[in-house]
């Protein structure tokens, strides 16, 4: 008995893994805002693009309060303050940069956003001398370069895909971080859909997040969904 244990516990570890491995070849469809999302499946690698049209860009030039009002849906997925959204989950070339001095979430700050032919330009200002610039570029129905895919993020091994365009009247971005940590590895994926509504900037968020042991067989995965709206504002100080 004692000879056949290690055996029975390689095919315990086996099955295991094998249940993992199916639960990660699952992909769901969700709508996000109105907008149809198929997740692919975890393990392939692939980072969620929707369809993309130039035509169907909206047009959300403006500048809007940074603290957000919570609309629906869960609060573990934070929209509270635009700025450190965009800094991340959504992890925006040039927002992270620390700005001096440090940010201040407050009813002073604002999110502005303009666009030219190939991306939208965001600049973050909290009333209080800190600011913040970041870029959006659109790849219409494209995947992005393969040094945005190499970003930098926030540990090494890590990588973090990034993907943006317009559909039905609204502008989408996608984001996929990939970590390594001891014994597990995972995923973070975020749809960001984006549109104007009464005057003011509309965000909701659907959030993926799955994870899986490398030695003890486990796998876990957690979603959420919420919408912010951040109010406009009609005069920069």
């Amino acid at each position: 008995m004692i000879t056949r244990m290690p055996g029975a516990r390689r095919a315990i570890r086996l099955a295991a893994a094998t249940l993992a491995v199916a639960a990660l070849s699952a992909c769901g469809v969700s709508r996000v805002d109105g907008v149809s999302v198929k997740w692919p499946p975890f393990k392939e690698g692939t980072l969620l693009a929707l369809p993309s049209d130039p035509a169907q860009c909206p047009d959300l030039a403006g500048t809007y309060r940074a603290q957000g009002e919570r609309q629906s849906g869960d609060p573990s997925v934070s929209l509270a303050d635009l700025r450190d959204f965009l800094v991340y989950p959504l992890d925006l070339p040039g927002m992270g940069d620390t700005p001096l001095p440090a940010w201040r979430s407050s009813p002073d700050a604002t999110v502005s956003l303009s666009k030219d032919v190939a991306a939208w330009d965001v600049l973050a200002q909290d009333g209080h001398g800190a600011r913040s610039a970041g870029r959006l570029p659109l790849h219409e129905g494209g995947k992005a370069s393969a040094a945005e895919a190499q970003a930098s993020s926030h540990r090494p091994g890590d990588v973090i895909q990034r993907e943006a365009g317009c559909t039905q009247g609204r502008l989408w971005v996608s984001v996929r971080h990939d970590w390594r940590q001891h014994e597990s590895v995972g995923v973070r994926r975020h749809v960001a859909i984006l549109r104007k509504e009464a005057d003011g900037l509309l965000v909701t968020v659907q959030r993926e997040s799955d994870s899986i042991g490398m030695l003890l067989p486990w796998y876990t995965n957690e979603s959420g969904l919420s919408q912010y709206w951040f109010a406009p504002v009609a005069d920069l100080p």
